[in-house]
């Protein structure tokens, strides 16, 4: 019955379920620790332009931890096991993040190693329950299934966000800071009870002298795994300093990077819809080279966002930043797992993601050093304001067009691509206006007016003979017999 059932089982629908609710809490938490928060955040601890430079990109360079994964899961021989005590790691340090703020201790080393053990932990949640999801999804619904989750999740962002950059505005200093982290702790805690009740499938364990070997003896992810590092390399040397330009250099509010971000998250949300029914459709590594060659041409069009083209830049960029990185978001994530299905997911899992650590790391290296000297330069260009942080922005840009490259070289499916898409859909909409009238003729005539009931039959008869008269004066009522008789006698 198990057998027959398949992807449908109750234990399978309700995992996939609470995986959406419990992925809106833990977005609402980890919006702390990214964006333009963490980088209020730090500036309260007083953490500098290189520290911030490394916070910005924990999430990422917290992959490394992964390689661990499959020690944890030998050592627990557990998957939910190992992914509840993954999560303790994780969520439960931000509750000391307000405590320390109340308590007036302002250390960024502190900072540091709170916000490192929340990155490192919730790291290895991700590989565990990237695991049990692979097993949990009928592999042809995988688009599907995560556009939903994620446009979800982005509806989540839209709502929490405007009320932390209300308190922050509301209340400044750490009392902002402590409310909001307070808050994120709170969901945080209910996200290990959601995983709790995650159902995990039977699956083997691996050893750790088959990891690297296994991995790199498939040639098509090793082609992956080198977009992978380039691409983490690209994304982490600027990744921190769009905020820190913001709110520095541009001096803008948080209620205002707030409406920002709600824009992006409205953006994201349509497109979630769009890339989750094409992408399985097209092929997952379509939809992502469309996001990563898009994210490569934002990143350029940041060189030019100064006090005196922000007010019309910066929408543009939430706009195009919430298509490009949908499709990013959704499409590299379930691209790999079609790659992996059916081997090791730990192992595959936890060598990308070390790789994608290794990247991060010299990116956020570079990108501090950089940062560090060009910090307070800027020059006037025919009146125009440009800052020296600006130059991460174009080298970013640089690397991650140089990403783009090496991700059209992976080997998957690939039917069609996005601008193919796009054309083939214009051109059908223009082919089908021209020809509609043909195609629907019945449209363009007009309705026949309904003859009454009550009117006589007109008969085409010579004008003597029209005379309808003793018709009328019998529709209401039957004629007598001698009147019908008269008739006939007449006729």
């Amino acid at each position: 019955m198990d057998d027959y059932l398949g992807y449908n089982k109750p234990e399978y629908k309700r995992t996939r379920k609470l995986a959406i609710f419990e992925g809106s809490l833990f977005n609402m938490a980890f919006l702390v620790t990214q964006g333009f928060i963490v980088t209020g955040l730090a500036l309260e601890y007083g953490a500098s332009e290189m520290l911030i430079a490394i916070i910005g990109v924990l999430p990422t360079l917290a992959q490394l931890v992964q390689l661990l994964a499959p020690f944890v899961m030998k050592f627990f021989k557990d998957r939910k096991k190992a992914m509840l005590f993954s999560a303790l790691i994780g969520r439960i340090p931000l509750a000391f993040i307000p405590v320390t703020l109340a308590l007036g201790i302002k250390s960024q080393s502190l900072l540091l190693i709170l916000l490192s053990s929340v990155a490192f932990g919730n790291s290895l949640v991700g590989t565990f329950w990237a695991s049990i999801m692979g097993d949990v999804i009928d592999p042809e619904k995988t688009g599907k299934y995560f556009g939903r989750r994620n446009l979800i999740l982005s509806l989540s962002t839209m709502l929490i966000t405007p009320l932390y950059s209300f308190i922050l505005d509301r209340y400044t200093g750490s009392l902002g800071f402590v409310i909001v982290t307070s808050m994120a702790s709170v969901f945080a805690v209910i996200t290990i009870v959601l995983l709790k009740s995650h159902y995990a499938p039977p699956v083997k364990t691996f050893g750790q002298g088959r990891v690297f070997k296994e991995v790199f003896g498939n040639l098509r992810f090793r082609q992956y795994l080198k977009f992978a590092v380039v691409w983490n390399f690209a994304i982490t040397i600027s990744g921190p300093f769009y905020a820190y330009h913001q709110l520095v250099n541009l001096e803008i509010s948080y209620s205002y990077l707030s409406v920002m971000s709600i824009v992006a998250s409205l953006a994201s949300m349509m497109m979630y819809v769009v890339w989750g029914k094409i992408s399985d459709q097209i092929g997952h590594q379509s939809v992502a080279e469309f996001g990563v060659l898009g994210a490569t041409i934002l990143a350029l069009m940041w060189i030019f966002v100064t006090p005196q083209t922000a007010a019309i830049l910066l929408p543009v960029d939430a706009v195009v930043t919430g298509i490009v990185w949908s499709a990013i978001n959704l499409c590299i994530f379930t691209m790999m797992m079609g790659m992996i299905r059916g081997q090791s997911v730990e192992s595959y899992v936890a060598v990308q993601a070390f790789l994608n650590g290794i990247g991060a790391l010299g990116g956020s290296l570079l990108g501090g050093v950089v940062a560090s000297y060009l910090k307070g330069k800027s020059i006037t260009i025919f009146g125009i304001d440009f800052y020296g942080i600006q130059v991460i922005f174009l080298l970013g840009s640089f690397f991650r067009f140089t990403a783009f490259l090496l991700l059209k070289r992976v080997q998957t499916t690939k039917i069609k691509t996005v601008p193919q898409v796009f054309f083939n859909v214009m051109s059908t909409v223009g082919r089908r206006m021209a020809t509609r009238p043909y195609e629907f003729p019945m449209l363009q005539l007009r309705p026949k007016k309904r003859r009454p009931e009550d009117e006589p039959l007109k008969l085409d008869l010579p004008a003597s003979l029209e005379d309808t008269s003793d018709i009328e004066e019998n529709t209401s009522e039957e004629p007598k017999d001698g009147a019908d008789q008269k008739k006939r006698s007449d006729s």
